[in-house]
């Protein structure tokens, strides 16, 4: 539902700078225009958006660094922590499919996806703690990874 919701909204904007930027440069270079630039503005949203997530996560990294100290105890709490997540996205699963028979289907999707965005969280506070610069760090990880993967599809 978010992604509907994301689409109609960015189908919303690019039609109104469209409709914005037409009416001041008449015929088709408006119209080409204003697509440039409703896709230009919709790409930096997004980037915006990014950003945004990184920006949060180091809130409850400093969140947590105040609460809980930053030694190699807490370190080691936090990298333990990711098991604790990923067992609970196994929990889920199993309850998708009901797998106890004693319990049944327990668990929908949602359930998954949301255990699954913890999982990222949990790993995204706990990446803190070996880069200076997690965001860009992901990013280039990401990168190297997508880079793997279309040299071996390349023939």
């Amino acid at each position: 539902m978010t992604e509907y919701i994301r689409a109609l909204a960015q189908d919303a904007a690019r039609s109104e700078a469209r409709r914005m930027l037409a009416s001041l440069i008449p015929g088709q270079t408006g119209i080409n225009l204003a697509d440039e630039v409703a896709d230009a503005v919709l790409g930096a949203a997004q980037s915006y958006q990014q950003a945004g997530t990184f920006a949060i996560i180091r809130h409850l990294v400093d969140w947590l660094d105040q609460a809980n100290g930053t030694g190699e105890t807490e370190t080691a709490r936090r990298l333990l922590k990711l098991t604790e997540e990923v067992g609970e996205v196994s929990s889920a699963y199993i309850g998708t499919v009901g797998q106890n028979p004693r319990k049944g289907v327990t668990h929908t999707n949602d359930d998954v996806a949301d255990e699954l965005c913890d999982v990222i969280v949990t790993a995204m506070v706990a990446l803190h703690r070996f880069t200076d610069n997690p965001g860009q760090h992901f990013a280039a990880k990401v990168q190297h990874i997508a880079d793997r993967v279309l040299v071996k599809e390349q023939p």
